[in-house]
């Protein structure tokens, strides 16, 4: 419980809830993570047929370790650590339902490997996440000319 409650947005209560859903020895139980984050229900879906990618609603699994890690995300949607990092960058593209389920993914993963090794969390570095310059330079620019608009960049000189 002590290793859980270091993720941002475990509190003591979600850290004791998901143990007793998902067991401390987890990895005795499931072989990798991604078997586990099926069984709770918030691994990625996937509905193809022919090529075309269909879409495809969340799976239904444990709904009580589900909700606390759906909660967790949540909790982590106006942090500033890398969990709520990925939050938003999912929701600019997804959502926020689909943002919560895949940062609960996420989360998940995380506590299978702390479970696993028996190590506390350990905040990786944000700005490797960032999106660069030129590619947000690159990105913008691509919307500006979906909607109609002619771009001519001219640097400022300040950044």
């Amino acid at each position: 419980m002590k290793l859980l409650d270091t993720i941002p947005g475990m509190d003591r209560t979600a850290a004791i809830t998901l143990l007793a859903e998902i067991t401390p020895n987890a990895a005795k139980h499931f072989s990798s993570d991604a078997k586990l984050a099926s069984w709770v229900g918030v691994a990625p879906g996937n509905n193809e047929s022919a090529g075309v990618k269909k879409k495809a609603k969340a799976r239904k699994g444990n709904k009580y370790a589900k909700g606390i890690l759906c909660q967790a995300a949540w909790a982590n949607a106006r942090s500033s650590n890398r969990i709520g990092d990925y939050f938003r960058r999912v929701r600019k593209r997804r959502g926020d339902q689909k943002a919560a389920v895949a940062t609960a993914h996420l989360i998940l993963r995380i506590a299978y490997a702390m479970l696993r090794d028996r190590v506390n969390y350990q905040e990786i570095e944000s700005i490797v996440f960032q999106e660069s310059t030129s590619k947000m330079v690159e990105r913008l620019t691509k919307q500006l000319h979906q909607l109609g608009y002619n771009v001519d960049l001219k640097p400022t000189g300040t950044t």
